[in-house]
Order: C-alpha cells, then sequence, then structure tokens
C-alpha cells in the first residue's frame, strides 16, 4: 500500500508499532467503562427525532450512550436483518459478510415490512434477526427505539431488557482507536493506494479441478494455491504521486520510459538541427534511451511538454548555446543545471546517469 491523500482505500496504521492494515480486515476494539447506576427503563416521546444525532441531542445524552440499528437484506432472500452498535460508530459491511457467509445490501424498508425506521431498537423487536457489535457490551443506560414511530427508550440495559446477547467485531477501525497489537489508543486512518495484493486461495481450485499429488506416503493431497500480483497502472499512477511538482511527474531513473529528453530548440535552424540529429544516433548508439523532440515550437511549449513527460535528464540544444560551442543538461527534479562542452555531452550524460 501506498499511503495518499488520493488513495481509494483507507488503511489503518499505529503510531506506537507496527500494526497495519485494510480497513476492511482491521479489528475494532472498544473499552466501555461504567461510570453511573442503572437508570430504570422508560420510554421517552422523541417526535420526529429519526436520526441517531438528533435523539442524542433531543435527549442531552452523550453518542456513546446510544444504541444504533443498521438495517440490512441478505442479497440471496431479501431477509431483513438489523445490526446494533454503538452511536458514534460505522458498520464495516466487509466483516458483517465474512461473519455471514454472503452477500448484503442496505435495506429498503417498507410498509409490509413492520420496521419502525427511525425508531429501531432491540426490545421486542420480532420477526427480524439482530446482531449486536461489541461495542454495545457493558453499557448501562442506552437510549435507542422503541420500534414506535416516535418513540425511544432510555435506560436500556441489554442482558436486562433484551436478554442474553452474543457480540461480534462489526465496526470500522476509528482515528485514536485501540491498536489490537499494542494495545495502545495509537490508531491512525489514512487514505492509500493499494499496489500490490495477495489472495491466499487455499484448495479452492486445486479441488474444482480436481488436482492432487502424492506425498512421501503415497497419499493424495489437494495443493494449496497463492495468488500475487502487482498492478502495473496502479504503480505508476503511485510513481507519480510520490515523484510529483507542480509542473507533471518526476520519474525515477529506474521507471522512466527514457533516460534522456533530447530538446532541438529552433529545429529550423541547420547548424542546430544537424548537430542534434547526430547526437540523437550517438546517444542510441551508446544504449541510451532518448526520446527527441524536433518540432518547431516555442522553447516554452517544448519545456513545458518535458516537464509534463518528466523524463529525468533534459539536453537543450539551441542556437544561443552552439554559439557558445556546449550544449545545456538539466535534470527534471531541477538539480542538476549547467552546460557542457558539445564534444563532452556524450560523455557527461553517462557519468550523470550512474549518480542519479
Amino acid at each position: 500500500m501506498l499511503l495518499t491523500s488520493i488513495g481509494e482505500d483507507s488503511i489503518v496504521t499505529c503510531k506506537n508499532c507496527d500494526y497495519r492494515a485494510n480497513m476492511e480486515a482491521a479489528e475494532s476494539i472498544v473499552i466501555n467503562e461504567k461510570t453511573e447506576a442503572v437508570k430504570p427503563f422508560e420510554k421517552v416521546h422523541t417526535p420526529n427525532m429519526k436520526t441517531i444525532e438528533d435523539v442524542c441531542a433531543f435527549l442531552n445524552m452523550p453518542i456513546v450512550k446510544s444504541c444504533k440499528a443498521v438495517v440490512y437484506q441478505k442479497n440471496a432472500t431479501d431477509d431483513y436483518f438489523v445490526v446494533f452498535i454503538r452511536g458514534d460508530l460505522d458498520i464495516n459491511e466487509t466483516k458483517l459478510e465474512n461473519y455471514l457467509q454472503e452477500e448484503i445490501h442496505p435495506a429498503i424498508i417498507t410498509d409490509e415490512s413492520g420496521i419502525a425506521a427511525g425508531f429501531i431498537g432491540p426490545h421486542q423487536l420480532d420477526n427480524v434477526s439482530i446482531l449486536f457489535d461489541q461495542s454495545l457490551r457493558g453499557i448501562d443506560n442506552l437510549c435507542c427505539g422503541a420500534n414506535e414511530i416516535d418513540f425511544h427508550y432510555t435506560g436500556f440495559n441489554i442482558e436486562r431488557d433484551y436478554g442474553s446477547a452474543e457480540y461480534y467485531d462489526f465496526a470500522k477501525a476509528t482515528e485514536g482507536g485501540i491498536c489490537p497489537q499494542c494495545k495502545n489508543q495509537s490508531l491512525a486512518v489514512s487514505r492509500g493506494v493499494e499496489v500490490g495484493h495477495i489472495f491466499q486461495l487455499g484448495t479452492k481450485y486445486t479441488e474444482s479441478m480436481n488436482m492432487n499429488y502424492v506425498d512421501e506416503n503415497g497419499d493424495p493431497h489437494h495443493p494449496i494455491m497463492g495468488c500475487y500480483g502487482i498492478g502495473i497502472g496502479r504503480l505508476a499512477a503511485s510513481i507519480c504521486e510520490a515523484h510529483h511538482d507542480e509542473y507533471g511527474p518526476v520519474w525515477p531513473l529506474s521507471v522512466a520510459p527514457w533516460q534522456v529528453h533530447l530538446c532541438c530548440v529552433r529545429a529550423d535552424d541547420e547548424w542546430v538541427k544537424s548537430f542534434a540529429d547526430k547526437l540523437y544516433d550517438q546517444l542510441q548508439s551508446e544504449n541510451i534511451e532518448v526520446i527527441y523532440d524536433d518540432r518547431i515550437v516555442s522553447a516554452g511549449v517544448m519545456f513545458s511538454d518535458a516537464d509534463l513527460l518528466g523524463v529525468p535528464i533534459r539536453v537543450i540544444i539551441s542556437p544561443r548555446n552552439m554559439k557558445e560551442g556546449c550544449c545545456e543538461i538539466v535534470t527534471r527534479d531541477k538539480s542538476v543545471g549547467k552546460k557542457v562542452k558539445a564534444d563532452d555531452i556524450v560523455v557527461a550524460l553517462n557519468k550523470l546517469l550512474k549518480c542519479i
């Protein structure tokens, strides 16, 4: 993974140790401290308060003391099920699908479902499967939906008011969360690009193809497979993200499409064009990878295009340089800018290519 603000993935890392994981796989650890006595279980009128934020503001309760309902349907059957989670957290749907071993989608709640959208709670929620995220374990005095329009409960205790419950990790890891490895409250969430990946395929395909090998005891087994890949397009984009300036990419020499960009400024000048043509042939004979720009365009246009291509070394042949008997060498990262005698240009380039 390459950490970058333009990445399409969320990456969880620890500031204290070397833990790192994709958001889809990162464990969410929540510790709830009991700081108050258990309160009575009461139904409260909450008119038009459908979001967890609105309800908590109306009841003057912190959002961490709320039990949020998220409703899904199974793709195969369209059966409804509800996941209850602490109000400040979000569901990690990949974890949920892995637990269920089937695909799901956010529910479309109809009148026929019997679900009071915006007012859903675990107490007396019938005919719907229920799952609890571990973030709710041990919290007393929760607020939750009353399964009745415009009503919520306060003082809800899962063990007392719902019954025995099993808890699972369905939540997304959060910034500042607890690291599963070092147990410090030091998680950071960043954006990233997936450059390479590994799929642990096990025996899924070797079994389906009836592929076997025989061990030293003569017993047949299915080989274990793995799939490993680097995304070439993603790799190129990642390199550009890591090596660029305001004018375009700055390709590292190891992956640059060319090593040298030969710019013939004023290709309509016979003296300049003749020298540039010969230098181009000479560079190729030296096995130096070179792109040659001999368009009859202004120097500004030529150099702007060269910046966009991002070739590591630029050689400029121009009437002014030719009058001085030299050529100009400039690196794309602007760390080198010098004039070299025309007869020494190939030697100078070879030396520079060994240094950058």
